[in-house]
């Protein structure tokens, strides 16, 4: 039975999560023979735990299962967290194989090491660290515990379910409960959380492991962002919860240590983790990346994550890196190396092999890089089902649309054509695919000014009613915390004065996409566009696009997400370089050639003869 059925099954016994993690314990213990120390592990961890509650969980157990791993017990513990807290503090399980791999990375074999994982959550990783210490250095799991491990965790909850665990697995090699647990409540992004264990632990630790907590900028608690600024790492851009971690982490570490962590990819290569790259080059350490890209490595979360190991006894300044595919495990893979001197100050690190660098270079230095046009991102209202629609029918003067099941009216002078990008491939999509936005805004010398409400209300007194029969609903936006112009305006005022022709591009694509717009008038949202006011340049840097040779570069490059899309987001792309083309190069393009022909027309301008050779 899959651990989510699990949990579903024994939270209709209760929904509080400490007496369920206590009785799945009791019935873990009971099912395992344990039952001397049984009643002291317990009571340390909830002294009014429900009997029946034990009983009940105890015999559901037994009839699913016939045995009951201590894997599975760690498990079920980490996975019994509130819906809600799971996501504002990224709970994740992380997978044995990662565990032991970081582990085996991090601990040194000469010397029993001092440990630490700053978001240790239930204590999953400090329980594979000390079952590694004790078999390694054939010392007591009470020694180990008492002297070596150490945990800190926001969450008092995953403290007191850690002292369960490290408990439980003393008592099942036949020890007594331990009598001292390093593990401490505590906000490690809180800088006086790390001045305290660094005035208790002056010496530092010899390992920082983890899996820091997986939460997005947006989904950061107002309380947490308070002490981003106080990180070099996060103090600016929207940073995720993760990043700043590997701060505190090096600043655990002792001079000769080693830090590992599971995280996700995205500060390599994205703008939101400039100032982490930028950190980590100052520091100077040697730096592995083992990067499963795509791969989904974590049950019931979509994440792309990357395991990175930084070494502070080598100041060689190199980055080694090795993606797991077809060829690379990650047991037996092959590392490229990178000196730190080919990374600027904050730029992606693109990473690959040393041959596929090659061709990649190939692809930038071979004419005008797509950063000499511009490229700008689209309206961004934080409430587009409101303000973008598609009529159920129009006359002269009114679009008719339907919104949460109600009839409206809104007139045509107040809106524009809008399209999104994200789900549109060509040029006949994009006609079939044009919205309607409501638009409440002038032209003001070359920019945009808001409709002042008085106006709107006496000029378009039929949109002016549909918006503010939803005022409270557009009042909620930016969790109710946004500075508009007025309360009907738009969230953000990017993508206004997008007026022109233009290539657009979505966000991301599981096939090369760019769709030429030529309605001048038309704007977008939930993609890019390239602007030019020559369509024949348009139209060949479109044929460039949506070329093999493009999507090579963009795979190699980009960031990928599920079922073969691989995001097209700008900062992606603007190191792609169109090469200088004559004037017959220029017609042969424009002349419509079959598409395999100017796909290898393509591959050739960048000196790329048989592209089936490129590893």
């Amino acid at each position: 039975m899959k651990n989510n059925m699990v949990i579903r099954s024994i939270k209709k016994f209760t929904d509080d999560a400490n007496q369920l993690s206590g009785a799945v314990v009791y019935a873990y213990a009971k099912m395992n023979g344990i039952n001397g120390s049984l009643s002291n592990v317990l009571n340390q961890y909830n002294p009014e735990l429900d009997k029946t509650l034990c009983e009940d969980v105890l015999e559901y157990f037994s009839a699913i299962c016939d045995s009951f791993s201590f894997k599975f017990l760690v498990e079920l513990l980490e996975m019994l967290i509130p819906e809600n807290d799971r996501k504002e503090k990224g709970v994740v399980y992380t997978p044995e194989m990662i565990k032991k791999y970081i582990i085996s990375e991090c601990i040194a074999r000469d010397v029993i090491p001092t440990v630490i994982d700053p978001a240790c959550g239930c204590g999953s990783f400090l329980v594979s660290v000390a079952e590694t210490i004790c078999s390694t250095f054939s010392i007591s799991y009470g020694d180990c515990i008492a002297n070596y491990i150490f945990g800190i965790d926001i969450d008092y909850e995953a403290i007191k379910k850690a002292r369960l665990l490290l408990s439980l697995l003393a008592v099942m090699k036949g020890e007594p409960i331990p009598h001292r647990f390093n593990l401490l409540q505590a906000d490690m992004l809180d800088p006086t959380s790390l001045s305290t264990i660094k005035s208790t632990w002056q010496n530092g630790f010899d390992c920082v492991i983890g899996n820091p907590p997986y939460v997005r900028a947006r989904n950061i608690g107002e309380e947490e962002k308070q002490f981003l600024s106080c990180w070099e790492t996060s103090s600016i851009g929207n940073v995720d919860l993760y990043m700043p971690f590997f701060e505190v982490g090096l600043r655990l570490l002792k001079d000769k240590g080693k830090l590992g962590y599971i995280t996700a990819n995205g500060y390599l290569q994205g703008v939101n983790g400039r100032s982490l790259r930028k950190y980590l080059l100052l520091q100077g350490f040697s730096i592995k990346i083992v990067d499963f890209r795509e791969a989904q490595l974590f049950k019931n979360v979509t994440s792309y994550t990357c395991v990175t190991i930084i070494d502070k006894s080598n100041e060689d300044k190199y980055i080694a890196y090795t993606r797991i595919n077809e060829e690379n495990t990650l047991i037996n893979h092959s590392l490229s190396k990178y000196d730190f001197g080919l990374f600027e100050d904050g730029a992606p690190w693109r990473l690959y092999n040393n041959k596929i660098d090659n061709v990649i270079c190939r692809f930038e230095k071979e004419g005008t890089p797509l950063s000499h046009w511009k490229i700008r991102n689209g309206l961004a209202t934080l409430k587009n089902e409101l303000f973008f629609f598609f009529p159920d029918k129009e006359d002269g003067v009114y679009y008719y649309r339907t919104y949460n099941g109600n009839s409206y009216i809104i007139e045509k002078a107040i809106c524009i054509p809008i399209v999104k990008p994200n789900t549109i491939k060509n040029e006949k999509e994009l006609s079939e695919n044009t919205e309607v936005a409501i638009f409440p805004y002038k032209r003001k010398n070359q920019s945009f000014a808001i409709i002042e409400e008085n106006e709107l209300k006496t000029t378009y007194p039929q949109a002016y009613q549909f918006l503010f029969e939803y005022k409270t609903v557009l009042a909620a936006r930016d969790k109710g915390h946004g500075d508009y112009p007025a309360w009907y305006a738009y969230g953000r005022t990017q993508g206004m004065n997008n007026f022109g022709k233009k290539i657009l591009i979505p966000y991301i694509a599981g096939v090369p996409t760019a769709v030429l717009a030529l309605d001048e008038e038309l704007l977008y949202y939930c993609g890019y566009a390239l602007f030019s006011e020559s369509e024949e340049e348009l139209r060949i840097i479109k044929a460039f696009l949506e070329s093999d040779a493009f999507w090579y570069y963009i795979f190699h490059t980009s960031k990928p997400y599920s079922k073969g899309y691989m995001s097209l987001a700008k900062n992606y792309i603007v190191r792609f370089s169109i090469p200088e083309l004559t004037v017959a190069e220029k017609n042969y393009i424009l002349s419509s050639p079959q598409h395999d022909d100017l796909n290898m027309f393509i591959w050739e301008k960048y000196g790329i003869y048989d592209p089936h050779d490129l590893p």
